[in-house]
C-alpha cells in the first residue's frame, strides 16, 4: 500500500515539474550554503597537486564521453552518432591534454581548465542536438550529486583529502549507474509502446523504477552511516561522501524524469518494419 501510494505521489510530481524543481534549487542551494557554516577547511596538499595538475578535470571528460557512448547507444538508440560524436570531441580534447604542460610552464593554467570546460558544456549540447536526451540527462544527474554532495560534506569533514575527492568521482558514478537502470526500465516501455509518446513511456518506467531507486539509496545510506560515525580519517570521509551521495544519486535519478518527460512530449518512435527470416523472397 505504501508503495503504491509513493509511486502514485511520484506520478503526480512529474505531471508537476514546479514543486520538483523548487526542491532541487533548495538542494543546490544546501550545497552552495553549506560549507559555509564552518570558519575553514583544511586541505591537504596532495589534492591541490590533484586539481592542478588537470588529470581530474581530463578524467571527467572523458567519463562523460564513457556515458554518452553507452547510454547514446543502449538508451537513446543513437549508436553511430554517439560514438562519432565521441570520438570527435575525444580527438579535441586530447589536443588540449597535449598543450597542458605548455600551459602550465607559462601560468595559463586557468586558461586551459576553462578550455576544457568549454569542450565539456560543447558536449552536452551536440549530445543534445543528436538526439541523446537520456545520455545528457545521466551527465547532469552525475554532475548535480557530485556537486551537491561536495557542499554537503565540506561542512561535515575534517579535512579535503585525495581520498574524498576520488570517492566523489564514485559517487557520480553511481548517480549515473542509478540513472542508467531506471532509464533501461523506460527504454523497455518505449519499445513496448513505441506509437505513444517517449514522454508516456518515461513517466510509467521511471515510475516503475522508483521503489528500486529508493531502496537503492538507502542501502547505500546504511552501508555508509556507520562508516561515517563510527570510524575515523580517510574512512570516515569515505562514509560522509556514500551517506550524502547515494541517496542524493537517486534523488537525482528520480528528478531527471521531469526534464526527460518535458524534452520527448512530442517525440514517438516507430516501429521498425519486422526483419524477414529465411525462405523465398514474397513479391
Amino acid at each position: 500500500m505504501m508503495e503504491n501510494g509513493l509511486a502514485a505521489l511520484y506520478r503526480k510530481l512529474i505531471d508537476r515539474p514546479g514543486g520538483v524543481y523548487t526542491f532541487a534549487v533548495i538542494l543546490a542551494a544546501a550545497g552552495i550554503a553549506a560549507p559555509t557554516t564552518k570558519a575553514e577547511h583544511a586541505v591537504d596538499d596532495g589534492v591541490m597537486a590533484l586539481l592542478l595538475s588537470g588529470d581530474l578535470l581530463f578524467g571527467l571528460f572523458v567519463t562523460m564521453l564513457i556515458v554518452l557512448v553507452i547510454v547514446g547507444a543502449r538508451i537513446d538508440d543513437r549508436p553511430g552518432k554517439s560514438i562519432a560524436l565521441a570520438l570527435g570531441v575525444m580527438a579535441v580534447g586530447s589536443i588540449v591534454r597535449m598543450l597542458l604542460p605548455f600551459s602550465r610552464s607559462i601560468g595559463w593554467l586557468a586558461e586551459w581548465n576553462g578550455a576544457m570546460l568549454g569542450i565539456m558544456i560543447i558536449t552536452l549540447y551536440l549530445s543534445l542536438r543528436i538526439g541523446a536526451r537520456f545520455a545528457v540527462a545521466a551527465m547532469g544527474c552525475a554532475l548535480y550529486t557530485m556537486f551537491v554532495t561536495a557542499g554537503i560534506t565540506l561542512s561535515l569533514a575534517d579535512r579535503i583529502t585525495v581520498p574524498g575527492i576520488l570517492t566523489l568521482t564514485s559517487v557520480g558514478a553511481l548517480a549515473v549507474v542509478l540513472a542508467f537502470l531506471g532509464y533501461s526500465l523506460v527504454r523497455s516501455r518505449i519499445e513496448s509502446a513505441r506509437r505513444d509518446p517517449v514522454s508516456h513511456s518515461v513517466r510509467t518506467g521511471m515510475v516503475q523504477a522508483m521503489p528500486f531507486l529508493v531502496l537503492a539509496g538507502l542501502a547505500v545510506l546504511l552501508f555508509a552511516a556507520p562508516l561515517a560515525l563510527v570510524t575515523d580519517g580517510p574512512l570516515r570521509d569515505f562514509g560522509l561522501y556514500l551517506m550524502v551521495g547515494g541517496p542524493m544519486g537517486a534523488c537525482a535519478a528520480l528528478m531527471s524524469a521531469i526534464p526527460l518527460a518535458a524534452m520527448t512530449q512530442n517525440i514517438r518512435f516507430e516501429a521498425a518494419p519486422p526483419a524477414r527470416r529465411g525462405g523465398r523472397r514474397q513479391r
